[in-house]
């Protein structure tokens, strides 16, 4: 279908019947996408997050959490809407792209091959140090997180050339979403007490001022922006159309089961986020202040408030998580850029529907998005919790911002959505609010950046 054709039904004035939803068991089976989308989100970013804002400041900045969850699941929700509803039948974001300015696709595809490359980079540490430490944690030397990274990519690189991929890693993470949920919940009933007043308190949108007491290696506004980078998430949303066209959700019948698969994907994804953040901020708080600057300190919190299993249950969560969203997203990522790719130059524009029958979506897959990413398990890459903090705020400078301010433009005008699917004016108000916010966020991590590279970098 070329950019000036419209689907038959592009002039409908009211939607089609909905796809039924399966009931029971047919029902777990059929919710996917959402949970395997929150679950590339919960590799380290969250946990990493979460844990060192509510380390660091107890409850101060627990509105970037609330924020961000709702912005998440609103742009999510876009992005599906214009995938699903959109008058030309295009089952790409990246396509929709395209339809605002010819050059964007191209712009992030550079975004992707970057940022993509940073974001595995993070999860397949995070999954090593998991593994290790699992193991023992004495073995190997220097190089044992970096045997692990190959181990790991070893059985990446045999999920991705199965022929449901998806399917295998949806009950991974329901596996790791329920592990992480109990141990947390575990965690909080050995500490005994919460502080709610302390949590309203902390919803009044204020961020603490940097008097560098805390000890932590970045500022307040670093901690917020890179909160609000990972849960609102940024450039990874993308994924959720290539996760629904795996599926075969496409068209506007689609529309009710993708709004529920996206709940069923962000509840347990909001209650995990609260459980580490409430977790650390609680635990700090019993100890007289906390600073978590790599994943040891991670591990300690458990360890201290429910023994030596603690940590076993910290390495076992953040390898859970981490090796659930590495697999997707090397294959997410490879898609993304190819369509950008494709959709950029004519040579390659005969791969357009078929992005991954182009001989370098394998070479992209997994030489970029698979095996590169080892380098961050060498023994002189950056620790976890800076490389997650620094990785996330880059690239949300770099993709957030556009994606935003794209999706207002798509799903706000009636030339590119059905009729009856172009945005009410209050969802149009909201995008454009998340669209300044966006913005803003990407100026104090500018600001930030050169800080941030120090502290990745310089120890």
């Amino acid at each position: 279908m070329t950019q000036q054709e419209t689907r038959p039904e592009a002039t409908t004035s009211a939607p089609p019947p909905q796809h039924p939803i399966p009931r029971g068991r047919g029902l777990v089976t059929t919710v996917g996408p959402g949970l395997v989308l929150a679950m590339t989100f919960l590799g380290t970013g969250d946990l990493v997050s979460s844990s060192v804002s509510g380390a660091q400041y107890g409850y101060a900045l627990v509105w970037t959490l609330i924020l961000s969850l709702f912005a998440r699941i609103f742009i999510i929700s876009a992005l599906a809407k214009y995938t699903l509803m959109n008058r030309y039948g295009d089952t790409q974001i990246l396509e929709g792209f395209k339809r605002i300015a010819p050059w964007l696709p191209g712009a992030m595809a550079v975004v992707v091959l970057v940022a993509g490359f940073v974001t595995q980079a993070t999860f397949l540490k995070a999954a090593a140090i998991g593994l290790y430490n699992l193991t023992g944690g004495s073995w190997g030397g220097d190089w044992g997180v970096f045997i692990c990274s190959v181990l790991i990519v070893g059985g990446t690189l045999y999920v991705i050339t199965r022929r449901a991929p998806l399917t295998i890693l949806e009950y991974v993470a329901r596996f790791a979403s329920l592990l992480m949920i109990g141990a947390y919940v575990y965690a909080l009933i050995r500490i005994g007490h919460f502080d709610i007043g302390g949590f309203l308190q902390g919803l009044a949108f204020q961020i603490p001022e940097d008097d560098n007491t805390s000890g932590g290696a970045f500022a307040p506004i670093v901690i917020a922006a890179a909160t609000i980078g990972t849960i609102a998430g940024n450039m990874p949303n993308l994924l959720y159309s290539g996760f629904m066209k795996d599926k075969g959700w496409t068209g506007p019948r689609y529309r009710r089961i993708q709004q529920l698969d996206l709940i069923a994907g962000m509840a347990p994804l909001l209650i995990i986020n609260l459980l580490f953040w409430i977790v650390a901020a609680e635990h700090a708080r019993d100890v007289g202040g906390l600073t978590i600057s790599n994943e040891q300190d991670l591990a300690g919190i458990l360890g201290a408030i429910i023994g030596p299993i603690g940590p076993y249950i910290l390495w076992l969560v953040l390898f859970s998580a981490a090796a659930t969203s590495f697999p997707p997203e090397s294959r997410g990522f490879a898609q993304l850029a190819m369509n950008g790719i494709h959709l950029s130059f004519k040579k390659a524009s005969h791969w357009l529907g078929r992005d991954e029958e182009d001989p370098w979506f394998k070479r992209v897959q997994i030489g970029l998005f698979t095996v590169l990413p080892l380098v961050a398990s060498l023994p002189f890459a950056p620790n976890l919790v800076t490389l997650s903090v620094a990785g996330t705020a880059l690239s949300t400078l770099l993709a957030l911002p556009a994606i935003v301010i794209a999706l207002l433009l798509l799903t706000s005008r009636r030339k590119h959505m059905l009729d009856y699917a172009v945005n009410k004016p209050w969802a149009t108000i909201i995008l454009g609010v998340l669209g300044v916010i966006a913005v803003g966020v990407g100026i104090q991590i500018a600001i930030n950046l050169p800080t941030m590279v120090a502290n990745a970098f310089g120890g």
